[in-house]
């Protein structure tokens, strides 16, 4: 009988440790200070540390990967069809939660391979009779293998409101 009771006690004790594990939940970023992002971790005052990786992580309206411009005051947020070869930009506000339009016909992307480097131009996508756009797409397989590649550099330029922006393209494993 003894052991039955020790055994309800310890269970009794294990059970809410167990349970308890890591909270997932969202946390709110405007009480916190802190950042979570939709995989439920919390990043670090910049709001892109993920600790000893090292990597941005966090992902755009569009599903796609960030890239911040001036200080972040602006965002690109990239994104790539594997199976389509297909690359798409989108220009984002400071929140990196909206699209900002702008007047340019092209994106510039320099990708560094060794000491080679090349430019390619992402055009952007309009409807008809459309001046500004926030959406960039290209289906240059060259630039697809790339940018997409472990080992090169890449960077997008543009210009918003008549400032010119530069950030580097961090390619993300799915």
């Amino acid at each position: 009988m003894k052991i039955g009771k020790l055994l309800l006690i310890l269970c009794a004790m294990v059970v809410p440790f167990t349970l308890s594990g890591c909270n997932t939940a969202k946390t709110d970023t405007a009480d916190s200070g802190e950042h979570a992002d939709d995989h439920g971790h919390d990043h670090g005052e910049d709001g892109h540390s993920h600790g000893d990786e090292g990597h941005s992580h966090d992902l755009g309206p569009h599903g796609g990967h960030l890239i911040e411009l001036g200080g972040e005051k602006y965002h690109v947020e990239w994104d790539h069809d594997d199976e389509a070869k297909i690359l798409t930009f989108y220009v984002l506000d400071a929140d990196a939660k909206k699209d900002v339009a702008i007047a340019d016909e092209n994106i510039k992307i320099t990708v560094a391979v060794d000491d080679a480097k090349k430019d390619f131009e992402v055009p952007a996508v309009r409807s008809e009779g459309e001046t500004t756009t926030a959406k960039f797409e290209t289906k240059d397989a060259d630039l697809f293998a790339l940018v997409t590649a472990d080992e090169a550099n890449a960077t997008v330029t543009l210009e918003i409101e008549g400032t010119p922006y530069e950030g580097e393209i961090e390619h993300h494993a799915h």
